[in-house]
This record gives structure tokens, sequence and C-alpha cells, in this order.
């Protein structure tokens, strides 16, 4: 009696799944190049005597071949996806019944179909992981053309049943995926990347997965060529990267924007099958420090050379004229005179090696070196003002600061060195009978709420090229005037802002005057304001 196929199997629809993370839910079973298991095999040993075949196998199929896990009438071990009848069967959610694999065009020119073990009748269902990804199948393989009537479909059907079971349990003596190595390399802050031999990633950690800003399912099944510039198995193989020793290049998130990274990598063995361990490391921060670094050595640089410039007058004014106070007798009017130059250049001396120090201290320490606190504004000002009276013109500065300003987010100390330097440019550079003021508000700067400390007066004001200068080292508008000044004030004005998170501008016109605005971020109080 001929039985008619089961019409569903034969017509169920393709349903295509996501490999990468179809792959990655195979690999969490951790089932792969496991010995064998008795709990499998049972299962094989039924569906033969069962179905009456030669041939049961459960196949899991991975990303570049398939595996294995119970066979029964077949020595191999594993074959690749394009040999591999479960590959399709996997496709298909009610499974898959080839009669003649001859007369199928994608299994007639089969290695297996054409030689051993001459596969002509093929049924399998697919079997499920836990996220309901399929990841492998129960099937049966007969070298004769043959038909599965209802009943002995269903028969599959339930032993594929166990067999998914089965899969998705985990035996005593098996660590959950969830256990402590797993969780280990969740928790760890550089990125991993677990590479079959191919160089095809085939796991993500959390790290990897936010340092390129996709999921790891998204991340599986990918060549690590598209995330790193280097070739890393060509490298490795032509013996051009030391196995733990870091390198450095270029890298690319999904969305296309690049970044560098420092990477390692490792070989593991696991269940025989060689691996590798990527270690991936977003450096763009460091770079970034290097950078800054770098400017700051060439900075410093450039500030030694003119300092040298700079200390030279002063102390060529203070030799000379005390060479002369040596070998000539003066009248004590010219003695004086000449004390005085040398008391002044002295003087002069003293401030320029104390500004200097003090840029030094503030480049070398850094924000890090910053003492934050909550710094309330008015008390700050009053203190910057009291410092100023032996310029004797503190009392032409007037304060306009608004209510309930939040307190600055401030080392009180530098801050108090910054706004000196503001008011007392504002002193020198203005005429004695001219006003002063000194306004604080918060404003919006940025899209950020700030205080906005602004020092306005009716000095000599700048040309625009004099105000593009303004904030170099050494650097003093008019060099010839007598204002006492080491040219250091405004460049550390600025780099104490910068260090605060702050801004700066300056707005001047000659002969009108000059208005200096220091944007500073307030500090964020208990209730969250600020």
């Amino acid at each position: 009696m001929r039985h008619e196929p089961h019409k569903i199997v034969r017509t169920a629809l393709l349903d295509p799944q996501p490999d990468a993370a179809r792959v990655r839910a195979l690999h969490e079973l951790q089932l792969l190049d496991t010995p064998p298991e008795e709990r499998f095999d049972r299962i094989t040993r039924l569906a033969c005597r069962l179905l009456g075949v030669p041939i049961s196998l459960v196949a899991l199929v991975d990303a570049e071949r398939q595996w294995f896990k119970s066979r029964v009438g077949i020595d191999l071990h594993e074959t690749s996806r394009a040999t591999s009848f479960c590959t399709h069967t996997i496709q298909h959610p009610e499974g898959l019944v080839i009669e003649d694999a001859r007369l199928d065009p994608r299994f007639a020119a089969n290695p297996f179909v054409l030689g051993e073990p001459r596969v002509r009748f093929y049924a399998g269902i697919p079997l499920a992981a836990p996220d309901g990804s399929r990841v492998g199948a129960l099937c049966v393989i007969d070298s004769q053309v043959r038909q599965f009537d209802q009943g002995q479909m269903a028969t599959l059907r339930d032993l594929a049943a166990i067999a998914g079971d089965e899969l998705r349990a985990r035996p005593a003596g098996r660590p959950a995926p969830e256990g402590w190595e797993k969780a280990l390399v969740a928790h760890l802050p550089d990125g991993i990347l677990m590479l079959n031999v191919h160089g095809v990633i085939v796991a993500a950690n959390p790290a990897a997965e936010k340092i390129f800003g996709a999921s790891g399912a998204m991340l599986a099944g990918r060549p690590l060529g598209e995330l790193l510039d280097e070739d890393l198995v060509a490298r490795r193989r032509a013996g051009l990267l030391v196995e733990g020793c870091p390198y450095e290049t270029g890298a690319r998130r999904l969305d296309g924007s690049r970044f560098p990274v420092e990477f390692s990598y490792c070989r593991m063995a696991w269940a025989a099958r060689p691996k590798f361990a990527v270690t991936v490391r977003d450096i763009t921060q460091r770079r970034a420090q290097e950078e800054r670094a770098r400017a700051t050595d060439a900075r410093r640089r450039h500030h030694f050379a003119t300092a040298t410039h700079e200390l030279r007058t002063p102390m060529s004014s203070v030799l000379g004229f005390s060479e002369l106070l040596l070998k000539r007798d003066f009248d004590p009017a010219t003695q004086r005179e000449l004390v005085e130059i040398i008391h002044r250049e002295s003087g002069r001396l003293v401030d320029l090696v104390n500004q200097m120090l003090d840029l030094a201290r503030i480049e070398a320490g850094g924000a890090a070196e910053l003492k934050l606190a909550a710094v309330v504004l008015p008390p700050l000002v009053e203190q910057t003002l009291a410092c100023l009276e032996g310029l004797g013109q503190s009392h032409r500065v007037r304060t306009d600061l608004a209510p309930d300003l939040p307190p600055l987010a401030a080392d009180a100390q530098k801050m108090q060195q910054a706004l000196t330097n503001i008011v007392s440019n504002s002193i020198k550079y203005s005429a004695p009978g001219t006003p002063i003021t000194l306004q604080a508000r918060l404003e919006r700067r940025d899209g950020r709420l700030m205080v906005a400390v602004r020092v306005r007066d009716q000095g000599l004001g700048m040309t625009p090229q004099q105000q593009a200068q303004v904030f170099d080292a050494f650097y003093r508008v008019d060099r010839d005037s007598s204002v006492p000044g080491s040219g250091l004030g405004m460049t550390i004005l600025k780099e104490i802002v910068d260090l605060h998170g702050g801004q700066i501008t300056l707005e001047s016109q000659l002969g009108v005057g000059t208005e200096v605005t220091l944007y500073l971020p307030p500090a964020i109080t208990d209730d969250g304001a600020g």
C-alpha cells in the first residue's frame, strides 16, 4: 500500500530567522563539541527502531558547520553547512521531508547524495533553544526512496519534542550559562569578542556591545574585519601579532562612526576546538589626554623660551644699577633713585617668577588637583576686593550680584585668583576716576545654566588683533606702558576657567573699554538644583 506524503511538511513555508542571533543562542546552550550523552543517544536509537531507518542524527547547526550531538548509522562527527540538509530544516518551523533527494534541485548535486551514504530519503524536525531560535534538528535518513505517513511523522515529532526538552535542560555537572565565568566576562570593563578560527564573531560581552554600539546578536556572525582596521587573522598567520601584546588600530561602529582602540588576542581551546578571544578597549579619552599632554608640553617649551627673555630685562636692570652703586659714588638723591629702580625691577622679577610658578602648577596638576566645593559668590567677591585694597582703587568697583545665585562648583582659592586677575587688570588699564562694574547673573550658555560673572571697565580697550592675543602667555597690550605686569594674568585666568569646565568671553573697543565674562558651572545642591 502506498502512503501519501505528509502534505503540511512537504509544503511548509520557508521562515528565515536571523542567523547571528540563532548562533548565539546555540552557543549559550554549551553543547557544541561535548562528549556523547545517553539522553540524546537513546532518542536516535529509538528513531531508527520505530521508523525503520538506518541513520538518525541530533544535528546542531553552527555558523559554518553542522555538528552531531548524537548519531546512529554514520561515522561523521560534523559536516559543512554547504552540504547540510538540516540547514534547510531549521528554516521550516514544521520540519522538512525529502522523498528522493536526487529529484530535489537543492540536493541533487550534494556529495552525500552522489556518494556515501547515498541519501535518498530525509525527514527532519527543528529543535529550539530556550529563546525559540531553531538551532538544530532531529532527522532520520535512508538510502532508499520512501514516504512517511501521518503516524510516522507524529512519532518523529514526539521524539523531536523529547530531544528539544533535553536540549534545553541543563544536566547535573554542567555550569549554567549564567555561571560565574559568564558573569566575570559580563562585568569586565574591556570589550571581549569571541571568534572562531576564521575570524568570525560568535559572542560579545556587554562592554563590547557598548563600545561598538550594537547588541551581541547584531555582532555575532560578522567578520572581525568589519569592526577593526587590522586583519587579525592574516596578521596572526603572518607572525605579525604576538599573543597577549597590546596593539592600537582604528575601529568603526555599526553606524559608521570611527574611533581608536587598543586590542590584544589570545588563543583558547574549548572542547578541543580552537577559539580566539579578542580584548578591545576604546582609547578615545586616552588619545585626547595624550594630545592635551603634547599641547601642554609645547606650551611649556614656548613659555620657557619666552620666560628667559622676560626675565632677562629686570635681571639686567638689577645687575646693572647695583654694579653702578658698587663702582661709583653718587649723591644721596641719585643713590635713592637707583635703589628705587633696583627695588622696582626686583619686585617685577618676583611677580614674574610667582606667576610662572602658578601657571606651571595649574598646567601640571590639571583638573585633578582642583579642590572643588560649593563656593558662595558674594563672600568670594568681598575677599577678592579686600585683597585689591593695596592698589588704592578698589572703591571704584561697583558690585551687582543677582539674589539667590546658586553656589559655584569651584576651587575657592583658584577662583579668587581668577577674579583678582580680571579686576586688577580693569583697575590698572582704566583711568582712576572711571567706574568698574562686577556683575553676576544666572544665564543659559550652550543649553546649560551657568553663573555669568561679568567685569566691565571704561579703560584703554583693545583692537581685534590685540583681543586675539590677550590670552597668550607674556602678551601685554601696551609693552611701553608704565603699568606693571607680567603678561601672564589673562593666561592664568583662562587656564583656571577651562579647568572648571567654564567658558570665557571678551568684548572690547579701543578707547571705550573692555568687558570680560566668565561662565562658570553651578554646584549641584542636595535637592538637585544647580
